[in-house]
């Protein structure tokens, strides 16, 4: 199976349109920006388990957002 790739602004054009054929099809689809891979867009039900992908995103960015509460 290819991958999909989009520009970042044909994504943030089409956004509705991309996440309704992501949660569709079930098949990520990478961002690209400057023509290398930004983010990818998958169904949350791809995640193992949603809430160990919030606490690792939580714990990767602590530092992000201890700065932000100040």
């Amino acid at each position: 199976m290819a991958a999909l790739t989009l520009g970042l602004a044909e994504a943030k054009n089409n956004f509705s349109k991309v996440t309704a054929e992501v949660n569709r099809t079930g098949r990520p689809v990478t961002v690209l920006k400057n023509n290398k891979p930004w983010v990818v867009i998958q169904p949350a039900s791809a995640a193992s388990n949603i809430v160990d992908v919030a606490v690792d995103f939580m714990d990767e960015y602590s530092s992000v957002f201890s700065e932000l509460a100040k």
